[in-house]
């Protein structure tokens, strides 16, 4: 009867041996790749190499990032909001640019943010804070982030996910790209991980920015289009642009705590609203069933002044000089108008920001760019 089952579990590890390591090759590629790679090594070889741009295709992880690649920099400055901020670049902090990390990501709401900062460690000396106005919107439901699994539970996340696209013969290339850049690891020669970053150029750079490949690398869209849309949005009354009579008083209580506890930590506070392109703004800003937007815009510059920090108004974009063809789409201005809202920013606050940014040269780098997606280069 042993013999029996030594053979039977030999046999079975016979059969099962070629899965077994098609899963492990599987696996190994797609950590290579940095596909399904720990996000404790991605932050330390963006650190090293800050041209790295990194964005997954399937189970992003955008929090846990975030905050594994902002301890580990230990910027005195940090950019916290969501993917309106993006184009925040460390060549814009000119006098000290490895002083700064963007910390936002895409999609998130108040409560992320609030996650975020309450687990950088140490605190950075200056937050820059992008408030977005729908998160006091309590009429306005933003779309649930599932929470993100660790390190190990990703890779079958992802082996899955691979697979599952890999059978349903779902292209892994694009016109004009050649599969091999997933080998070499580069989009356009520069260093990628993520099967997105590899493909499409689109992710995050070493300095917590992004890189918007999906307009300006692989062309999957238009910002025409893009910016259309969010008119019909506004008109519809739906995503973003969901109406609001006030201020959610719990969202100014919860923003409020933020306030409190970076004042208690030693953390100076920048509070701004982004902009919006003009034709957008004004639209919106005329509609009155937007009151809780306009209501905002007198509450916040109070909530931060009781906390003793300064709070800035840039929604409309045109203030700034930026017109809606310098926007991605509706409410996402490019790196020039990013560039000029933080110059205005570092011109009233020189006392805080003039040791990290030199407000007339990055103006005049605005005003010199080639377009309005490369400031920086």
């Amino acid at each position: 009867m042993e013999h029996e089952y030594k053979r039977f579990w030999l046999r079975l590890a016979l059969f099962t041996a070629p899965f077994a390591v098609a899963l492990l090759l599987l696996t190994a590629g797609l950590v290579y790749m940095g596909e399904s790679m720990p996000l404790v090594w991605v932050a330390a070889i963006q650190r090293d190499n800050p041209a790295v741009l990194y964005r997954p295709r399937f189970a992003p992880r955008d929090l846990p990032f975030k905050i594994t690649s902002a301890n580990a920099r230990q910027a005195e400055i940090i950019a916290l909001g969501s993917s309106r901020i993006l184009q925040f670049r460390a060549g814009f902090f000119s006098r000290q640019p490895d002083a700064f990390y963007n910390a936002a990501a895409p999609g998130w709401t108040l409560d992320e943010v609030i996650e975020v900062f309450d687990a950088l460690d140490p605190p950075p000396r200056v937050l820059l804070l992008a408030i977005d106005p729908p998160w006091f919107n309590a009429d306005y439901h933003a779309p649930v982030i599932p929470p993100p699994d660790d390190d190990f539970s990703a890779l079958f996340a992802v082996n899955a996910a691979f697979l599952k696209d890999l059978l349903n013969g779902v292209p892994f290339d694009r016109p004009g790209w050649s599969l091999d850049n997933y080998r070499s690891r580069q989009s356009q020669g520069v260093p990628a991980l993520g099967l997105r970053a590899i493909r499409d150029g689109h992710g995050f750079r070493g300095d917590g920015s992004e890189q918007y490949g999906d307009f300006l690398v692989a062309g999957w869209l238009d910002m025409t289009a893009a910016r259309e849309t969010h008119h019909v949005w506004l008109r519809e009354r739906r995503e973003m642009y969901i109406p609001g009579e006030s201020v959610d008083a719990a969202a100014l209580a919860a923003l409020n705590g933020l306030l409190g506890r970076a004042r208690d930590r030693g953390v100076t506070v920048i509070g701004f609203l982004p902009s919006y392109m003009p034709s957008l703004w004004d639209a919106m800003h005329a509609d009155a069933r937007f009151g809780y937007v306009r209501a905002l815009q007198g509450v916040l510059p109070t909530l931060f002044a009781e906390q003793g920090f300064a709070f800035y108004d840039f929604s409309d974009g045109a203030a700034l000089d930026t017109p809606d063809a310098d926007f991605f789409d509706g409410w996402h201005a490019g790196e020039r108008g990013n560039a000029r809202l933080l110059a205005a920013m570092a011109a009233a606050q020189p006392d805080v920001l003039g040791a990290y940014v030199d407000p007339a040269a990055l103006r005049s780098m605005a005003d010199a760019a080639p377009d309005a997606w490369r400031v920086t280069g």
